[in-house]
Order: structure tokens, then C-alpha cells, then sequence
């Protein structure tokens, strides 16, 4: 396995817990940095929430594992998710972010469409979770990864808070992954050994971009 990592995008913000689930995410350390520039983040269609920061960012350490119950090196699954308010309404269309593979497991991610519960924190999913496999080794590229929710049609209402979640099947293929959520943003949603969704405002959250018309 290799031990290097990078991560988008980090907002220097003092740590103050929202909400608590029965313990704290992990984080995903690195032994050295990749040098480069992050990648800008165009889209065909209007970007809705973007974490992510400009082209000029550099590649720093550090990210939150996304695990499977059944991994081997956490030995308990931990989710992440990122807040997004649209602005007027719209169709959910593509999500970008810098989702890695840590090594362990199979190599794949599920990302999801969540409502807010109503605390700042992700509630029940929305649609369907759209799959993405082969992601890039962990700390080897600097490059986003796209998910397409167009063919759902999910709408989302302005001013209302919506979450982006980064998890795993829950039994069955890809259950063991570890992946790896590079940093960025502002509130992140986690949930940790299925003990319930919570949320915190730290240097470090998960980046992406997220665009609908």
C-alpha cells in the first residue's frame, strides 16, 4: 500500500462541533506532498456549491477515510458527506471531488444524494447512489473524479440544504473498501460505525463540486 496522500483545498476554520456521532471520523495521513496545482473545475453545466477552491490551490496533505464495515484496517465504517444549498432550483447533474483508493478492499465508491435531517446533518437518501470503481491510488493523482446523477432527474429546491455522501454497499461486494476523501469545504456529515449522521465545522472536510441546470 502506498502512504501518500493529497488533498484539494484546506479552510484554515477553528474546529466547533455540531453534532456528535459516537466517535470522531478518521483522518488519512501522508508521508509527502504532490506537487501541482488542482485541477480547475469547469463544468458544462452551472456550478451549485464548490468546495474545491481555485486552479491555484496546491495539493497539501490529509483526508477522511471512507470505509466499509467489513474493512480491514479501520474495523468499522466510517461515511462522509458535504453540505449543498442550491440557489434557485435545479436538476442534479455531475459531482466532482478527489475520491482515492487507500489500498484496501475493493476499489469503489458509492456517492449519494441525502436531504438534511433538519440538525445540519445528512437525513434519507434521495434517488439512487451511483457506483464509481477504479479510482485513483491514494497520493498518485491530481485529477477529480465525476459521478453523472442526470439520468434521475433529482430535483433540488432552491435554499433548501442537501447532502453529498461518499459511502460503501453495506454488505456484499465492496463492503471491505477504504477510500480516501481529499480536503475542503466548510460543514462535513459523518458517520461512524452506523452510530447516526452528525456534523462539524474543522480545517479539513471533504472538497467537491457539485453542478445541476
Amino acid at each position: 500500500m502506498k502512504k501518500l496522500f493529497v488533498c484539494m483545498f484546506v479552510l484554515t476554520l477553528a474546529c466547533s462541533t455540531t453534532l456528535l456521532a459516537a466517535e470522531a471520523p478518521k483522518v488519512a495521513h501522508a508521508d509527502h506532498i504532490i506537487q501541482g496545482k488542482a485541477q480547475p473545475t469547469t463544468s458544462h453545466d452551472p456550478v451549485l456549491c464548490n468546495t474545491i477552491g481555485p486552479s491555484t490551490n496546491e495539493f497539501q496533505l490529509n483526508g477522511y477515510f471512507v470505509a466499509g464495515p467489513d474493512n480491514s484496517l479501520l474495523g468499522e465504517s466510517q461515511f462522509m458527506a458535504v453540505a449543498c444549498t442550491p440557489s434557485k432550483n435545479v436538476t442534479l447533474t455531475t459531482v466532482k471531488a478527489g475520491w482515492q483508493w487507500y489500498g484496501y478492499g475493493a476499489n469503489l465508491i458509492q456517492i449519494c444524494l441525502y436531504s438534511d435531517n433538519g440538525s445540519n446533518a445528512p437525513g434519507t437518501q434521495i434517488g439512487k447512489c451511483v457506483t464509481k470503481k477504479n479510482l485513483p491510488d491514494f497520493g498518485t493523482a491530481n485529477t477529480l473524479v465525476t459521478v453523472n446523477f442526470s439520468s434521475q432527474s433529482l430535483a433540488l429546491t432552491a435554499g433548501t440544504q442537501y447532502w453529498i455522501v461518499g459511502q460503501t454497499p453495506s454488505s456484499g461486494t465492496g463492503d471491505d473498501a477504504v477510500d480516501v476523501w481529499n480536503g475542503g469545504g466548510e460543514y462535513t456529515g459523518y458517520n461512524v460505525a452506523g452510530a447516526g449522521w452528525g456534523s462539524f465545522q474543522a480545517d479539513l472536510t471533504p472538497a467537491a463540486t457539485i453542478s445541476g441546470k
